[in-house]
């Protein structure tokens, strides 16, 4: 099949009622952690804020990545033309959708270990005559802290795109394709990721707005709740958008690797 083929077959196979509502609780679980964490910070400082942050965001990635080995094993069947039956399917998923949970552990670990380090260099850069020579000499630990705070991830989402495939059917990885076909992986991953961006910049944009207008200063139980129900729509518009990113994944996977 060719690009514009798969991406329409990917496409219309998101736009099913069934999965759209197996993906959106996932999402507005995901929304509830983040809107619980933002009111446990509501007075925090950046710097508090910016090690918290991990746990809602690699806590999605990792139920992202549980929901990805449920969608790819529908849409496998839906390829062959099965008769889909979701029970046995999710039996016979959930060891591997667990295994994805488990993802988001070293992440969170990761970018706390990296969130205390670059606190370190913060306090060494306070002591008196050698803070500034820390800071001067040893400018290029912190950039390299936040490269791989900001690039982890990055590379997670990479993942969850291309090597869900592989725990979600129990293969063995294998990196000749990357190294065989970089440009094409690197082009499916954007065209798969591009759709998701540009709702997520949509959406977003008139959820920030609204929260703009109507937002509860004072309050922050009601501004939590103002969040959770804002978050209810936006969750399910960004569902059929989740899973075109995870269909057009694993037909990246076939067209790649060939089976």
């Amino acid at each position: 099949m060719t690009l514009d083929e798969t991406c329409i077959r990917a496409f219309r196979h998101s736009f099913k009622a069934e999965k759209i509502f197996l993906c959106y609780p996932i999402l507005f679980v995901s929304s509830l952690v983040i809107c619980f964490v933002l009111a446990m910070l509501h007075s925090a400082s950046d710097w508090v804020i910016f090690g918290a942050i991990s746990v809602p965001v690699y806590l999605t990635l990792g139920l992202l990545a549980s929901l990805s080995v449920f969608i790819h094993r529908i849409y496998y069947h839906e390829l062959r033309g099965d008769s889909i039956n979701y029970k046995d399917i999710f039996a016979a998923s959930i060891n591997r959708m667990l295994n994805g949970v488990f993802l988001s552990l070293p992440l969170m670990v990761t970018h706390l270990l990296l969130w205390v380090l670059l606190g370190v260099f913060f306090f060494l850069q306070d002591v008196p005559y050698l803070g500034t020579l820390v800071a001067v000499l040893f400018s290029m630990l912190p950039y390299a802290f936040l490269v791989v705070i900001l690039g982890l991830p990055i590379f997670t989402v990479f993942v969850l795109f291309y090597g869900s495939c592989y725990f979600a059917f129990d293969l063995t990885v294998e990196l000749e394709p990357l190294k065989e076909k970089p440009l094409t992986i690197f082009r499916n991953f954007f065209i798969g990721l591009l759709p998701l961006a540009l709702a997520i910049l949509f959406f977003g944009s008139i959820y920030w707005f609204t929260m703009d207008l109507f937002k509860i200063e004072e309050n922050i139980l009601a501004l939590t709740l103002q969040r959770i129900f804002l978050l209810i729509p936006f969750s399910l518009y960004l569902s059929p958008f989740i899973l075109f990113f995870f269909h057009f994944g694993l037909e990246s996977y076939r067209e790649v690797v060939k089976k």
